[in-house]
């Protein structure tokens, strides 16, 4: 038998309210404070869910990148 190991390395899907407030940032509409706020709400519940499946080693879901495919 093979035993194999592998970790969650990628990005979860960003929540509606965090998608929206990426576009009022741009547009100025909202603070970088108040985007903040957000942002760390998100990245807590994806630390939440991460947890709740039972994943041994948990991200931030890649949260406060634009894209996946944007620098870090």
């Amino acid at each position: 038998m093979i035993t194999v190991h592998a970790d969650v390395v990628g990005s979860l899907l960003r929540p509606p309210e965090l998608l929206k407030a990426q576009k009022q940032l741009a547009a100025g509409t909202i603070s970088a404070g108040q985007f903040k706020g957000i942002e760390d709400n998100a990245v807590d519940k994806a630390v939440v869910l991460q947890e709740a499946v039972g994943l041994p080693v948990v991200t931030d879901g890649e949260m406060r990148r634009e894209s996946f495919q944007s620098q870090m």
